[in-house]
């Protein structure tokens, strides 16, 4: 399998919301602890490029480490927050009026769009219950499992269903979620 790779204009998107939490300045530090390669390609990413994910897991780690916080925790805040903002308007009010049935069907397209590796397939599996597996990525990283986690308890938030969880687990080719919630 080739590198995986996450699309730059998402990246772009959650650097603006990373500097917010954070401050410019605590993510130019972290930035400036990484390998040259890794320092150039973050900092050059295009809304059309596809940049290294462990590129970006190592600049979200160099921000955990120089700010004090804890890794996952500040990815989840970062992937809520960036999908909070591209879900506004008029937006959340049409995923208030979307079913979870296709909800659910549209998780694997958007995968697909900012990531290159693996494929998702999703399922309504009782009324407030969703499966989402993974396959296709051996080995996908505990930040990428978080955020994908992250992603959909947050889509799931903002059409409006309520007391959304997410729990994951590891598969032999990738990994599954299950999400939960109040209709």
């Amino acid at each position: 399998m080739l590198e995986p790779r996450v699309i730059g204009a998402l990246i772009q998107k959650e650097r603006e919301v990373l500097e917010d939490i954070v401050g410019p300045e605590a993510v130019n530090a972290a930035l400036n602890t990484l390998p040259d390669d890794q320092r150039e390609e973050y900092s050059t990413v295009r809304p059309l490029t596809r940049i290294r994910t462990r590129t970006v897991e190592a600049v979200y780690s160099a921000v955990a480490d120089g700010t004090g916080r804890e890794v996952m925790r500040l990815h989840r805040e970062l992937v809520r927050a960036s999908m909070e903002n591209a879900l506004r308007g008029v937006w959340r009010a049409l995923l208030r009026l979307t079913s979870d049935d296709a909800l659910v069907r549209r998780a694997p397209l958007i995968f697909s769009r900012g990531l290159s590796a693996g494929t998702l397939v999703a399922r309504i599996v009782t009324p407030g219950a969703a499966e989402i597996r993974l396959t296709g990525w051996n080995g996908v990283s505990d930040m990428q499992i978080n955020g994908i986690a992250a992603g959909v308890e947050t889509l799931l938030g903002c059409a409006g269903r309520q007391n959304v969880r997410v729990v994951s687990h590891r598969t032999l080719d990738g990994a599954c979620w299950i999400a939960n919630w109040h209709i």
